[in-house]
C-alpha cells in the first residue's frame, strides 16, 4: 500500500469547537489553545447564542447589512467575499471552528464582506452591544478584542505576498493545520471542504495553476486531498519545500 493509501484510509470525525474554545474564551499556551477560566469567559459564553446550525452555502450576514452580532464557529467552514469595483468576487479569509467572523462591520456599522457556508456546520452568535459592555467591564475581553484585530490585520498583509504559487498553497495549508492542531486536532489530517475554484481564489492564483500544484504534490506523495479532507502526508518534506523556495525569495 501506498504511503497515499496508508494516510488516507482512516477517516477525520466531525471537528467541532466547544463552547468556551473560541478565540474569545482561549488563549494559546505551548501551541494549543486552552479554556480562559475566569468571571470574564462566563459572562461571555452567559451571551452567547449557541450552536445554531447552518447547512452549505448558506449566507450568514451580507454586504451593507446593520452590524450587530460576531458569529464564532463552532463547526464547518465558512468563506467571507468581497466584490471589488469590477464586479469580481475576492475571499478574503476562511473560518474553522473556534474563529470568529464579523469584524469587518465594526468600523462603519455595517458589514463590508458577505460570508457563507462552504459546508454543513453550526455557528455561536454573540450581540455585540453586549460583547462591548463587558469589554468595558473587564479590560480582559478588551484586550483580547484589541489583539483578535491586530490578528486579522496581519493575516490579511501575509496574505498580500508575493510568495510564488507552491509556497502560497504550503503557507495556507500550514496556517489552517496550526488553528485546528492548537484546538486539540490533526495537524496533518483535517477537514478542507472548500473548493479548488474558491481556494485559487483566495490564494489569487489561476485554478489551473493551483490543480497542477496539487497534482504534484500527490505524485511527489507529499499532501493529498480526498473526500473534502487534506491529509499531509510528508509535512516535514513540506517545511523543507517552503522554507527552501523562501531562501531562494531572498
Amino acid at each position: 500500500m501506498s504511503r497515499i493509501n496508508q494516510m488516507t484510509a482512516k477517516t477525520t470525525k466531525k471537528i467541532t469547537s466547544n463552547c468556551g474554545d473560541c478565540e474569545l474564551c482561549t488563549e494559546t499556551i505551548a501551541g494549543r489553545r486552552v479554556r480562559i477560566a475566569s468571571d470574564d469567559v462566563l459572562a461571555i459564553e452567559n451571551i452567547i447564542q449557541s450552536h445554531n446550525p447552518t447547512t452549505k452555502g448558506q449566507c450568514i450576514y451580507q454586504t451593507g447589512q446593520p452590524f450587530k452580532h460576531l458569529y464564532t464557529v463552532h463547526s464547518g467552514m465558512f468563506k467571507s467575499v468581497h466584490l471589488t469595483p469590477q464586479g469580481e468576487e475576492r475571499i478574503l479569509e476562511v473560518f474553522i471552528p473556534g474563529q470568529v467572523m464579523g469584524f469587518d462591520g465594526i468600523r462603519d456599522g455595517q458589514y463590508q464582506t458577505t460570508v457563507t457556508a462552504l459546508s454543513d456546520g453550526s455557528i455561536c452568535t454573540i450581540p455585540f452591544e453586549q460583547l462591548n459592555r463587558l469589554a468595558h467591564q473587564y479590560q480582559a475581553i478588551q484586550n483580547r478584542l484589541l489583539k483578535m484585530m491586530s490578528e486579522k490585520i496581519l493575516q490579511f498583509e501575509m496574505a498580500q505576498n508575493e510568495n510564488n504559487a507552491e509556497q502560497k498553497v504550503i503557507q495556507f495549508v500550514f496556517t489552517v493545520s496550526d488553528l485546528y492542531h492548537s484546538r486539540g486536532f490533526s495537524a496533518v489530517q483535517f477537514p478542507f471542504p472548500i473548493s479548488q475554484r474558491d481556494w485559487a481564489n483566495y490564494l489569487g492564483l489561476a485554478e489551473e495553476t493551483l490543480s497542477r500544484t496539487l497534482a504534484r504534490f500527490r505524485k511527489q506523495e507529499l499532501m493529498v486531498i480526498k473526500d473534502k479532507q487534506i491529509t499531509l502526508i510528508d509535512k516535514t518534506a513540506l517545511e523543507q519545500r517552503l522554507d527552501g523556495a523562501a531562501g531562494q525569495t531572498h
